[in-house]
């Protein structure tokens, strides 16, 4: 997997995106379709007019073999490699076992 550097500006993932896409040889339809979204939508990620949802945007990542377990997301916090194998995983359950996986992980949530 390539890794993607964004360093401070996630504007630049559309872009970035694009490129690697090309470089692969992938239509914005085919990589739509195997993420699970419309081109449409794809297309403005693309664009930057649109930042996916952490989850479609492993998706994207998955699709396009490109590596974001180092990228800084969040106010420098890093998506670490077990929070990435854990959104990859949850991704595969239907929606009442994310349900039950939240529960649970609020019952082992720290007291503030």
């Amino acid at each position: 997997m390539e890794a993607i550097e964004l360093g401070e500006n996630i504007g630049n993932l559309g872009s970035l995106v694009r490129s690697k896409r090309r470089t692969i040889g992938y239509t914005q339809a085919e990589v739509a379709q195997r993420v699970g979204v419309s081109t449409q939508h794809y297309s403005r990620i693309e664009r930057g007019e649109y930042i996916p949802s952490l989850q479609t945007f492993i998706k994207i990542s998955q699709v396009l073999e490109i590596d974001i377990s180092g990228l800084n997301l969040n106010k420098g916090k890093g998506i670490s490699s077990t929070m990435y194998e854990i959104v990859s995983l949850l991704e595969k359950f239907d929606i009442t076992q994310q349900k039950a996986v939240l529960t649970f992980l609020k019952t082992m949530k720290t007291p503030a």
